[in-house]
């Protein structure tokens, strides 16, 4: 880890203590000191919707209370009953066998027969039919004995497979005794008898079941609990002069209202780890997307922490106005303008999860919030001159107040509250948003970043180095033009910032206002003052104009992002020219070949794509100018030719040129040559 990394990421977590003491101090509620029974001097409401704890155990208490009880079948008392009916009619059968004697003469005997019978029975039984039913059984003949036993056998049977209580067994002997007598209508007159005994004789077979009843209990209170009542925000929860219930109070505990120390505490843990997660997921897409041109050192990092920290401060007292203050879109307009859309998006949405809790989770600032992140970054983030300023403020301003109408529409708010949400979230997004083209110049004055606004101005042919530069150096001020060109139409074809590069070409020469005769573009009228040095002192004057261009960029206090730009346009190549005069004056005064490292220039190899188009852009144009090519084929040729040399010499590899942007630019370029190339009519003199 570099110095600047380490220093980047000191800074983080020292942004991230603030920002988590600062939404602590915005999202920690009053504390009241009420008890049970005490009385409040004040209306409190609820700062946020909770769940309303007490009132949701009352009611899954009430629902646990509420579970019917449980009966089952009884297998047992299932077969407890088809034994007692086969046992009733097996005695009435052996008392039948009774009722007449060896000879077919009614038994002497009989009544004793019968009253031994009843006597079995009631030592059997609980209850037993009266006599006069006993007589039908004791009196019908055989066959009809039999089939009624069978069937109160089967009727049983059939009765006892289902789980029937005491209501529910009498509806089914009822039931069954209805079938009897439609299927067997002949023997109709023994059906009274035979639902007696069953009515009798049978008993529930169901039995109570605790364990599954305390298991019902326990699941609708599960269920009561996992379906928590909710206290809209706003809800008052106590008026003044009220004396406060157990209720009230376990509702200003929710709340947050009523807390200790340790509650404190808590509630900074709480949000320190949800600060802790946002922060690290912004911090690794920060370090993930950062490379020379974005944070060529900690300024524009710090330009982004105070940017960032503002709103968040802001919304600590704004918020208790509203919470559809948007303030966010402070940041997305400066972040978005130097950093890009997609930086813009990412770093703001995070912002907003940020202030969250300062909104109480209020779901339409999020969404509105993000709706104006979105708009504002994509206008904000553009590369080229298609918007300004008003757009700039309207457009976003617009999307807020359209949000904010969907949003109330869906959920029926009320007419006050519509337009109540619609006025403070339109007049806060265009305030953060002039507010943030207001501080503009001052971020850029500390952090030394460059906005589309800055380029526009510094591209005026009344800036003082183009002044100079048209003045001492014409040539060179053409070939920079053109430079500017090709860049321009290269940065198009990729996705480059074009506006960028069109600007930083105009300068990307500078340092030849040093010494601009030097320099065959400047070199009017046939004499080259390098024919009159030794090489070494010419490479010296030619290699030292990207020196020359940078102090000169900083005295002046071009953005640094220009500075680079001068620094790496030419890399760590060499002019080959002065190289090969130096190889062949070694060769004919019998010396070794110099050393091509002692011609090199000393700057760095282009750290991004920008930079990378502008070297491609400059060797090009200079190239094709002193070749004189006309013949589009010839320049393409020409032009692939300096890029291998180009590759070859590893002047791009850390430029993020891909070979398919390469084909891109060589595509751009022949482009821009058949325009300037292309032949005029002849006019007449």
């Amino acid at each position: 880890m570099n110095k600047t990394s380490f220093q980047q990421v000191f800074v983080s977590i020292l942004c991230m203590i603030i920002i988590i003491l600062l939404v602590f101090y915005g999202y920690r509620p009053v504390s009241y000191d009420l008890s049970v029974g005490s009385v409040s001097n004040r209306d409190i409401y609820a700062q946020r919707s909770f769940i309303d704890t007490y009132q949701t155990e009352y009611e899954a208490v009430l629902a646990k209370n509420a579970v019917n009880p449980i009966f089952i079948r009884s297998e047992e008392l299932s077969e407890h009953n088809i034994a007692n009916v086969e046992l009733f009619y097996s005695i009435i059968r052996e008392a039948r066998h009774h009722r007449l004697n060896e000879y077919g003469v009614p038994a002497s005997d009989w009544d004793q027969t019968v009253e031994s019978m009843i006597a079995q029975l009631n030592s059997e039984f609980t209850s037993i039919p009266d006599e006069q039913t006993l007589d039908v059984f004791l009196s019908m003949s055989s066959s009809a004995f039999n089939l009624i036993n069978d069937k109160s056998v089967s009727i049983t049977e059939i009765i006892m497979m289902d789980n029937v209580n005491t209501d529910s067994l009498s509806l089914a002997i009822d039931s069954r005794i209805e079938v009897f007598n439609e299927n067997y209508s002949e023997y109709s007159s023994y059906s009274e008898a035979m639902k007696t005994v069953l009515k009798t004789i049978l008993t529930p077979n169901s039995v109570f079941d605790s364990d599954a009843t305390e298991e019902a209990g326990e699941n609708a209170y599960l269920m009561a609990m996992n379906a928590p009542i909710t206290v809209d925000k706003g809800t008052k929860i106590i008026s003044a002069g009220d004396v406060v219930t157990e209720h009230m109070y376990q509702s200003l505990v929710d709340l947050e209202l009523i807390r200790s120390e340790t509650t404190d505490i808590l509630i900074l843990a709480r949000i320190a780890c949800y600060i802790i997660i946002l922060s690290v997921a912004m911090f690794v897409y920060f370090m993930r997307r950062r490379d020379a041109d974005r944070f060529p050192d900690m300024r524009v990092f710090y330009m982004i922490i105070v940017t960032f920290i503002i709103p968040i401060f802001a919304s600590i007292y704004l918020a208790e106005l509203s919470p559809m203050i948007v303030v966010s879109l402070f940041f997305t307009v400066i972040v978005s303008t130097y950093l890009g859309t997609r930086d813009g998006i990412i770093f703001s949405s995070i912002e907003t999860l940020m202030m969250w809790p300062l909104y109480k989770f209020d779901s339409e600032f999020v969404f509105v919030s993000f709706v104006g992140i979105v708009v504002t970054a994509t206008i904000a983030g553009k590369k080229n001159r298609s918007s300004n300023s008003a757009s700039l403020i309207i457009m976003p301003s617009i999307a807020c107040v359209l949000s904010v109408i969907s949003y109330n529409a869906i959920f029926s708010s009320t007419l006050r509250s519509f337009i109540e949400s619609s006025v403070w979230t339109g007049v806060s997004a265009i305030l953060s948003i002039i507010l943030a083209i207001g501080v503009m110049p001052i971020v850029e004055l500390f952090s030394k970043v460059v906005s589309p606004v800055k380029l526009i101005e510094l591209s005026q042919p009344g800036n003082p180095l183009l002044k100079r530069l048209f003045l001492e150096a014409p040539g060179t001020y053409s070939h920079s033009m053109m430079v500017a060109s090709l860049a321009d139409a290269a940065a198009d074809a990729v996705g480059a910032d074009s506006l960028f590069c069109r600007v930083a070409s105009y300068f990307h020469d500078i340092g030849k206002l040093e010494n601009p005769k030097f320099f065959t573009e400047n070199q009017s009228d046939g004499y080259n003052p390098h024919n009159d040095l030794p090489v070494e002192q010419s490479v010296s004057i030619i290699t030292s104009h990207t020196k020359d261009g940078v102090k000169l960029a900083r005295k002046h206090h071009l953005p640094e992002s220009f500075v680079r730009i001068i620094e790496e346009h030419h890399g760590t190549t060499y002019p080959a020219y002065f190289y090969f005069k130096a190889c062949r004056e070694a060769e004919e005064a019998g010396l070794p070949q110099p050393d091509v490292n002692d011609f090199r220039y000393e700057g760095r190899i282009p750290s991004t794509r920008e930079s990378a188009i502008i070297m491609i852009s400059d060797t090009c144009e200079a190239a094709i100018r002193s070749s004189k090519l006309t013949d589009v084929n010839e320049i393409e040729n020409l032009i692939r030719k300096l890029l291998k040399d180009k590759i070859e010499q590893d002047q791009l590899r850390d430029s993020g040129l891909s070979f398919d942007d390469l084909e891109k630019i060589v595509n751009a370029f022949k482009q821009v040559y058949a325009g300037t190339l292309h032949e005029r009519i002849a006019y007449p003199q």
